[in-house]
């Protein structure tokens, strides 16, 4: 697979990418998750303590660390995870922390220390690496192969992380047209310049991320027929899409978060067209609202052998992107996978921004 991002092509397969590959897109997914003004990205700390509170919410789980510095003074800190689904697949449970487990973690700290926070780049107890972020990155980068396969598009999928559809070139660097998707609008680019991620992201009054995006962020991804309706949960956020079969009309619908999706379901391939998306300030990536006038076309097809969905989308919206934006990326099948739903919490999600 060949994706875009930051102005380099990086070729994600089976196999690793490389590190200096991973590393950047890495850090440039974890700046503009954040925006520099959260953490200090200059600095690297590690602390050792004693674990007090875990909070295993969406959109991030938090550890929470009593360490006593060398002058006898108890210091909490705020150990930012990433969201459950994330932590799951690299074998963490609700369960793999207990309070009073002492834990070393090292990271970059919080520019605002006067609630102390790090964004870890490992985490160790009892002698064992229980999160090392080049290698959770490394994970939800890669494409993996299935095992065995299956008939049905009804299942369990693994999507891996598509940088370049979430953050534009134009949130990390000077806007260059003509790089990277996304080709903005003037509107588009004065709402990027204008936008407070402390304020204006849906993240923190916990509001599901909006279709394409929900599609390219690294979880799993479950399909299944009720009826008319074909339901996609996206176990990152615990969003759920509603696609109706047998109609052809979008009239009437109500606009929303999600939109208002009509499926035509052709064998094993499902296509799906998507309008009355409500305004959303993080609607067509990273600090690029979408309007009322966003329009998404997707199209899912079972690979021949069933190990495998390739995925395609293409999303116009004439008041903040100027050209079309598209890409096509492959999902694995997971025979034995499962989508559990977190719940999202205000406490987290505005920890996260505020640090």
């Amino acid at each position: 697979m060949t994706t875009f991002f930051g102005g380099m092509t990086m070729k994600i397969g089976t196999a690793l990418a490389s590190a200096a590959i991973i590393t950047l897109a890495m850090t440039s997914v974890a700046h503009a998750h954040h925006s520099s003004s959260t953490y200090d990205v200059e600095q690297s700390v590690s602390i050792e303590g004693a674990v007090t509170r875990v909070l295993w919410v969406n959109p991030h789980v938090f550890i929470y660390i009593d360490q006593t510095t060398e002058d006898g003074v108890v210091r909490n800190w705020a150990v930012e995870g990433v969201n459950p689904a994330g932590l799951r697949r690299v074998g963490w449970s609700r369960d793999t922390l207990e309070l009073g487990d002492i834990i070393s973690v090292s990271g970059n700290p919080s520019k605002n220390m006067t609630s102390p926070g790090i964004y870890p780049q490992s985490i160790t107890h009892a002698g064992i690496k229980l999160f090392d972020e080049q290698e959770f990155f490394a994970g939800v980068f890669a494409v993996e192969e299935a095992a065995v396969g299956t008939s049905s598009l009804v299942g369990v999928w693994k999507n891996p992380l598509t940088p370049a559809v979430i953050i534009p070139r134009e949130a990390i660097m000077d806007y260059q047209p003509g790089v990277g998707l996304h080709e903005v609008t003037q509107a588009g680019l004065e709402a990027l310049t204008q936008f407070d991620e402390l304020t204006m992201n849906p993240a923190i009054n916990c509001v599901e991320v909006s279709a394409p995006l929900i599609m390219h962020f690294g979880d799993n991804k479950q399909l299944f027929i009720e009826n008319d309706v074909i339901r996609i949960i996206s176990e990152y956020d615990g969003g759920e899409r509603v696609i109706h079969l047998g109609i052809d009309t979008h009239d009437g619908a109500e606009y929303s978060n999600q939109g208002h999706s009509i499926g035509k379901l052709e064998g094993n391939t499902l296509e799906i067209d998507t309008t009355h998306f409500s305004k959303n300030n993080f609607g067509n990536g990273f600090g690029i609202p979408s309007s009322p006038q966003k329009h998404l076309f997707e199209r899912l097809t079972l690979s021949d052998d069933g190990k495998s969905i390739s995925y395609h989308f293409s999303l116009t919206d004439p008041i903040y992107l100027s050209a079309p934006m598209s890409l096509d990326t492959s999902w694995a099948y997971q025979p034995d996978g499962e989508v559990v739903v977190d719940e999202c919490n205000i406490e987290s999600a505005r920890r996260f921004l505020e640090n």
